[in-house]
């Protein structure tokens, strides 16, 4: 059987770069920033998802499902809702808040989605 230089060179770099685990995967995930609203480029549209979920289209027409850490949308939404993202002075951090009739609630999630999902009552 004939080698092949080209194929020994490349498993030979392979195999140099030792074995990689599913925890240094999860670890440099876990290590890049949180997608807050400001990273948007502003909100198009918006969709409840649940009494603690709501849905924001940005302007470049993607969908995110924005987990919050209260039930916000349970709250008055005819006037509509506002998105803010604040920096925590003392850690220099960005949090997002949704803000709904009278009540701010603190994002605990917001992730990168293909269209919202049904609200589950």
């Amino acid at each position: 059987m004939k080698k092949n230089p080209a194929f020994c060179a490349i498993l030979g770099g392979l195999l140099a770069l030792g074995p990689v685990s599913a925890a240094d995967v999860i670890k440099s995930d876990a290590t890049s920033k949180p997608i807050q609203f400001s990273d948007l480029g502003g909100v198009r549209s918006w969709k409840a998802g649940g009494p603690d979920v709501v849905f924001v289209k940005s302007r470049s027409d993607q969908w995110y499902r924005a987990e919050l850490g209260q039930n916000c949308m349970t709250l008055d939404t005819k006037k509509g809702i506002n998105f803010l993202t604040e920096t925590i002075p003392e850690t220099a951090s960005k949090v997002s808040k949704v803000v709904v009739d009278r009540g701010i609630c603190e994002v605990t999630s917001l992730t990168k989605v293909d269209a919202p999902t049904p609200a589950k009552n």
